[in-house]
């Protein structure tokens, strides 16, 4: 019961502004100020490390989302680029001008060589596009083979570079027939079977013969004389040939529908 009394009378003294009451309160105020600071000092550190641990973990999730983002708009680029690359090839297909009137299926390749001694790819497309064995495939700017095997929606090419690929070829704009024949090598085959007499120089441009009998339409450009080599003994001459056509870089092709005039 003191207590309370004295709580009230301090509480009424306090609120009609009593002179000495105010004084002592001040004075207990100014007492324990320097301990308030000095506890102030001490959890600070503690309250400051509190919040900076749960903003840490903010700051965490923000970068993360930042991280996923940019991985995000990477892949895009990724794949604009892909695409680029892709329209790049398909558009160098799109302006191919020696085939003359004769109709073209475009088709993307889809699988390289199944081993070290098969020169051969396979494209998307197949008898369903009208696609027949023996048929011409360019790329670019010349022959890279022939249609060895057809299914429905695939076909089997057999490559310019493969030992077993011969096709017959001419100078171009001059007279002189030989015949290529693949190398393994992607870059360079061999040609042969010319007349010692022939005017074989480098630089010059070897086209398909258009032979008898040969599926090859005439004038595809094969590749350029890199050297020309004359043997006495057997009155013929042979050269070294670099492939117009990029081999290491074959996304989409063109096959040749045609058909020689004797085969239909």
């Amino acid at each position: 019961m003191l207590l309370v009394l004295t709580a009230i009378t301090l509480l009424t003294l306090d609120y009609r502004g009593f002179g000495p009451l105010e004084t002592a309160r001040s004075s207990v105020l100014s007492f324990f100020a320097p301990v308030g600071d000095a506890a102030s000092s001490v959890f600070s550190p503690i309250g400051d490390t509190w919040n900076g641990a749960f903003a840490s973990g903010d700051l965490q999730a923000e970068n993360d989302e930042l991280r996923r983002r940019i991985d995000e708009l990477e892949g895009q680029v990724t794949a604009m680029e892909a695409a680029a690359s892709e329209l790049e090839a398909l558009q160098k297909e799109l302006e191919i001008d020696y085939t003359g009137a004769t109709e073209l299926v475009r088709a993307e390749v889809v699988s390289g060589a199944l081993s070290n001694f098969d020169d051969s790819i396979q494209i998307n497309k197949g008898s369903g596009a009208r696609i027949a064995v023996g048929m011409s495939v360019v790329a670019g700017q010349g022959l890279i083979g022939s249609v060895v095997s057809v299914s429905e929606n695939r076909a089997t090419i057999r490559l310019v570079s493969d030992r077993d690929f011969t096709v017959g070829v001419s100078v171009a704009g001059a007279p002189g027939k030989g015949v290529v024949q693949g190398q393994g090598d992607e870059t360079t085959v061999r040609a042969s079977g010319f007349g010692i007499t022939t005017d074989l120089q480098p630089d010059q441009i070897l086209v398909t013969s258009g032979a008898l009998r040969s599926n090859f339409q005439p004038g595809i450009p094969v590749g350029t004389i890199t050297s020309v080599t004359a043997d006495d003994t057997t009155q013929q001459k042979t050269a070294d040939v670099r492939l117009l056509a990029n081999m290491n870089d074959l996304t989409y092709v063109s096959v040749l529908l045609y058909i020689p005039e004797d085969s239909e």
